[in-house]
């Protein structure tokens, strides 16, 4: 492992990519991540001066992701419509799952679908054990939503703490981040304790959630 540094950012570089290659990975050149999609969706982002959530998100012929939203409010009568764009955008974002078994055992994971047109370097909350993810003998936390947020905050981590330190059941101490300690940023996360209780919270209009349990039960949800 070769430690280098370019233009003040540090990456790694695995010589061989030993550890991808063991695990079968198909190494390819970076050309092949670079489509004709990919180049006109950066470009409407830079063009519109924003941020994308996922170069995968549907155009549907609007030309900036200003028109995008108004176009998307418009078209979805039926309502289905979340942060001023259509549910279908948000299927290839963040990914999250919090888990604990028979043994008071838990555990976090969570994926990310990236950002179009982000900061040169930039590192989301999804892979910051204590921002975007936690687990701990109290709970496991994943969380969703704008990551410089989550990062400020320590979202994951202080609910955690908050069940430790305030001795808070599981749903008290997630309201009280999601209230208290998140700033200006929109952001939401979901929550399993050591104990089985599950929970949730978000700032925004709506979240995709999920819970099930080894006795068959399944519940789903967006708004609150």
């Amino acid at each position: 492992m070769v430690l280098i540094g370019i233009k003040n950012r540090l990456i790694f570089q695995c010589v061989d990519l030993i550890l991808m290659c063991l695990q079968g990975l198909e190494v390819v050149d970076n050309s092949y991540f670079i489509t004709e999609e990919n180049i006109g969706m950066l470009k409407l982002a830079k063009d519109a001066n924003t941020i994308l959530f996922d170069y995968r998100i549907p155009l549907a012929g609007a030309d900036t992701c200003s028109a995008l939203a108004a176009a998307s409010e418009k078209n979805n009568s039926n309502g289905m419509v979340m942060n001023g764009l259509p549910i279908s955008i948000y299927a290839p974002e963040t990914v999250g799952c919090a888990v604990v078994d028979s043994n008071g055992f838990t555990a976090a994971a969570t994926s990310t679908g990236g950002l179009m047109n982000k900061m040169t370097g930039r590192i989301g909350d999804s892979p910051l054990i204590g921002a975007g993810t936690y687990a701990c003998g109290h709970c496991a936390v994943s969380c969703t939503g704008e990551g410089e947020a989550i990062i400020r905050s320590t979202l994951a981590r202080d609910v955690a703490a908050v069940m430790e330190y305030k001795g808070l059941p599981l749903q008290e101490a997630v309201d009280f981040c999601v209230k208290e300690r998140l700033d200006e940023g929109f952001a939401g996360l979901i929550a399993v304790s050591g104990t089985g209780e599950v929970a949730y919270g978000f700032n925004c209009t709506g979240m995709f959630r999920g819970c099930a349990t080894q006795d068959g039960f399944m519940e789903v949800g967006i708004w609150e």
